[in-house]
């Protein structure tokens, strides 16, 4: 918080000021609560005391000190990213005329900035503006440094690229002073955007090179993977293909660290159990009302007569033996949902317990004889046998991180712990960066892998999952294919769908062991070339994936005729280039 807010607050909160809590003793003490937990970091127990102060006072009131716990729950809400709840509190704020000045000053930035991760370039510069005309002096130089990297951001949206350019260059001058390396490499990728939009393209090259210089060694994994990103967009539009795909290795291995970081504690949850909080404590006050009028009644009840008060008792219990039924009928239908929940996780444990005790017991016993083997031969300096059967080892390790790789995905399928993130990506360069990974396992078999999926064809889906689908499939081919066979990856867009067909020359398979591999009947194994038994969770996994994409799979093959296996997958026909305000592309 700016030194002015707390200032503000401070003398706000009594504790804070050693003042008496009055008579709203209760408010003053979630308030001090409120604030501390905000300075403190903790952001979840700020925003459950600002939600109680609002559920136990009137919401209209706009006392300086209710205003100031209704901007720190906006607060809260833009710095835990629920921009639209955000900017529904900050607005309505705004709306406040007694607002004080220093709240003004740092809530119409947020709302600029929220308007502008929108895409309302113009509504954000309205704001900005006002910023910039009324405000300007009251903020430290990196809010000033972000107000005016924001407005460049807006201009070049709006094609005021001279304007964009100036406010990009005031500020990274504030950044270069204030020595913030992601600041400075954020208004690289913007000024290099203008660049590029100007058809300037050694001084756009020129400023990412600089960014790249700045992020080699940054600890900023999200500004890293930017500058990764844009380097191959470039490099892809130069021609360069090998550089273009090393940049963009070097990105997704960024995106994957990103992704494997702790997840954010969802906000909806948060607020959910504070709604439950809040009628708990409605109801405990009503409960306190009723007793009260229930005692009361009872006593004029008893002074008119015994009857009355004998069926009033009767009416009780006929209510207690009802509301009994009721919550006995309740508890009885969630150990219901509950027991088939368990049974559910129960069978899905089995079957992983069940793969993981047949399917790496056997990878994992034949690794620890060549360990032997390989310890033994080295010992007696046999260099070209401890060469064979290190490559086994190789080869048998490679094997067992992919099943493992596949149960990992499997398992959170399973229970719905799988996230997807769709988007539009161009199918001949995915396959092309998965074929890659395989073309040595294949070298050593004689194998050719052609990609024929046209350049240009895109698919709308998860790129981790797509991966996992193609690495799957084209894992499979070289399997069960023999040497000097040949292996085919086509593409065509039929009726708003793509369809990614792998065709090999392979052993091919019957129509029973396809059968099973739809309804993962484990029972119906096949042996690869080399004489290794499957258990189709490859084939699963490539089922269960391009199903949660909002695709379909087709099998078709015969035994010694090889296997044709079609990806369909859904293609974004509205794909929307707009980039986020902090992107710089």
């Amino acid at each position: 918080m700016p030194p002015a807010i707390r200032q503000l607050i401070t003398q706000q909160c009594n504790t804070c000021s050693r003042l008496p809590a009055g008579q709203d003793s209760v408010v003053s003490r979630y308030f001090h609560q409120c604030h501390a937990a905000v300075d403190s970091g903790n952001l979840d127990d700020g925003f459950k005391y600002a939600a109680t102060i609002g559920a136990i006072t009137d919401s209209t009131s706009i006392t300086p000190r209710l205003l100031t716990v209704r901007f720190l729950k906006a607060k809260i809400l833009y710095f835990k990213d629920f921009y639209k709840e955000a900017l529904s509190e900050y607005l309505k704020l705004a709306d406040v005329s007694s607002l004080d000045s220093n709240i003004q000053a740092n809530i119409y930035p947020n709302i600029a900035e929220i308007y502008l991760e929108q895409g309302l370039f113009n509504k954000s510069l309205e704001y900005l503006n006002l910023v910039k005309k009324h405000y300007f002096h009251f903020y430290e130089p990196p809010v000033a440094r972000k107000i005016l990297n924001n407005t460049g951001v807006c201009l070049l949206h709006l094609e005021r690229l001279d304007e964009a350019g100036d406010n990009f260059e005031r500020s990274i001058a504030i950044a270069a002073s204030l020595k913030d390396t992601t600041a400075l490499v954020n208004s690289y990728l913007n000024i290099a955007l203008l660049y590029d939009q100007q058809f300037r393209y050694p001084q756009e090259w020129s400023y990412l090179q600089r960014a790249l210089a700045l992020v080699k060694n940054a600890s900023d994994l999200k500004i890293r993977s930017k500058v990764y990103l844009n380097l191959a967009i470039v490099e892809e539009r130069r021609g360069n293909l090998k550089e273009a795909l090393l940049y963009r290795k070097e990105y997704e291995q960024l995106e994957a660290q990103i992704a494997n970081r702790d997840k954010i504690w969802e906000l909806a949850e948060q607020e959910k159990k504070i709604a439950i909080q809040q009628q708990e404590y409605k109801m405990q006050l009503l409960r306190q009302e009723n007793k009260l009028r229930a005692a009361e009644s009872k006593r004029r009840m008893w002074q008119r007569n015994t009857f009355f008060i004998l069926s009033l008792f009767f009416l009780s219990c006929a209510g207690l033996i009802y509301f009994a039924y009721r919550h006995t009928n309740r508890q009885r239908r969630i150990i219901a949902e509950q027991k088939d929940k368990l049974e559910l996780l129960n069978e899905t444990k089995d079957q992983l317990f069940s793969i993981v005790a047949h399917d790496l017991r056997s990878p994992v016993h034949h690794l620890k004889i060549n360990l032997s083997y390989l310890k033994d031969t080295l010992a007696r300096n046999k260099i070209r046998e401890a060469t064979a059967l290190s490559e086994n080892i190789e080869k048998i390790s490679d094997n067992t991180y992919a099943l493992l790789n596949n149960l990992l995905y499997w398992s959170l399928g399973q229970t719905g712990q799988l996230s997807l993130q769709a988007q539009q990506h161009d199918a001949h360069m995915i396959i092309a960066q998965v074929a890659y990974d395989f073309n040595a396992g294949a070298a050593l078999k004689r194998i050719t892998i052609s990609n024929e999926v046209p350049k240009g064809m895109y698919f709308y889906v998860d790129m981790n999952t797509a991966k996992i689908i193609f690495r799957n499939l084209i894992d499979n081919a070289i399997k069960y294919t023999h040497a000097n066979g040949s292996i085919t990856i086509s593409g065509r867009i039929v009726n708003n769908t793509c369809e990614v067909t792998v065709q090999d020359t392979g052993i091919g398979m019957d129509e029973k062991i396809i059968q099973a591999i739809y309804k993962r009947d484990t029972k119906r194994i096949q042996q690869d070339t080399a004489g290794s038994k499957s258990t189709g969770l490859g084939l699963w996994l490539v089922k269960a994936m391009t199903e949660k994409n909002g695709g379909a799979l087709r099998i078709t093959g015969s035994v010694g005729a090889g296997t044709s296996i079609v990806v369909c997958l859904p293609v974004n026909e509205h794909y929307d280039s707009f980039e986020s305000a902090d992107s710089g592309r």
